[in-house]
């Protein structure tokens, strides 16, 4: 059982009672108490069916269509099972994205392999590759999830890499990182210049450069700091500006569990900071401080960031 009870807050309560039956440190008694919360009035019913749709990783929440009566076997047989899987896979590798990948590094991992002789990788966390072949008979790599820096000495004049459909081939020796999260990513040349296709497009990205990309779509390069952008492979994540819900959606990539920003505002409230990835548990809360903002971390899996 958790030490401290629920809040007097109903958004703060639905918060206690899906981190105690996710952590499953619940109590008989718990389960009673908790059948009686949300059976007590419907505003606690619809908070916590809030709180499970922010877990599920939906963005937003259509509020306009009564819902279902929820029975409590019901919502432990299908949204909390679905979200009892969902945190094994957030948490280290218990149900690996790709499990029949040819490279992978786990969560908080960093990696550095050879791909083939004159082309080394750098997986960050929770990347997973695949040697591939193209209908010319070449050798490439396939990312499926995650990011990689790909060091290339010329040797191999044929080699790509592929994500979501595009097709980055580097031209003779060349330096350059690809991420590929959820639908898009991006291209980055450090060194030596890219050719990269989607369909009937191609650009070309010259050192300095980044180019966003998404399925059937790809953007137009652009400068990028360099330093910034791939200080992950130094062990730091470095952000500038960038909206605290993007600082959040980083951070789970590399450390266990996940993170919930709550309202709209907070989201979009702009962070500038350095996170040593050797320490990634102790920014949240230093992170609080700074920016006056409220952190709930619950149990192993859950974080919750809330305005003050």
């Amino acid at each position: 059982m958790f030490e401290n009870p629920p809040a007097d807050d109903v958004s703060e309560q639905a918060i206690y009672w899906f981190a105690l039956l996710l952590d499953g440190a619940e109590t008989d008694q718990d389960r009673q108490a908790f059948a009686r919360w949300i059976e007590a009035d419907e505003t606690h019913r619809q908070a916590f069916l809030d709180i499970e749709r922010l877990w599920a990783g939906t963005s937003s929440l259509d509020m306009s269509e009564p819902a279902r009566t929820l029975g409590r076997r019901a919502f432990l047989g299908a949204g909390l099972a679905v979200g009892l899987v969902g945190a094994a896979g957030w948490y280290g590798r218990i149900i690996p994205h790709h499990p029949f990948a040819d490279f992978a590094a786990s969560r908080g991992e960093r990696r550095n392999i050879t791909v083939m002789p004159g082309i080394q990788a750098e997986l960050a966390s929770q990347t997973s590759l695949s040697l591939v072949q193209n209908q010319f008979g070449q050798t490439g790599l396939a990312l499926h999830e995650g990011e990689v820096f790909i060091e290339h000495d010329g040797r191999q004049p044929g080699f790509f890499v592929q994500a979501a459909g595009l097709v980055t081939r580097p031209r003779e020796a060349a330096r350059f990182d690809i991420s590929h999260y959820d639908a898009g990513g991006d291209v980055i040349a450090a060194n030596g210049s890219l050719d990269v296709t989607l369909n009937a497009g191609h650009h070309s990205i010259l050192p300095g450069q980044a180019m966003s990309f998404a399925p059937g779509d790809m953007g137009m390069p652009r400068p990028v700091d360099l330093a910034v952008r791939l200080a992950w492979r130094q062990g730091k994540l470095v952000f500038v500006g960038d909206p605290l819900a993007h600082v959040a959606t980083v951070l789970q990539r590399w450390q266990p569990g996940k993170i919930i920003v709550l309202g709209e505002q907070l989201k979009k409230r702009p962070v500038t900071l350095v996170v040593n990835l050797d320490r990634t548990a102790d920014i949240l809360p230093l992170m609080g401080k700074a920016l006056n903002v409220e952190v709930d971390q619950i149990g192993r899996y859950l974080t919750i960031l809330r305005a003050a």
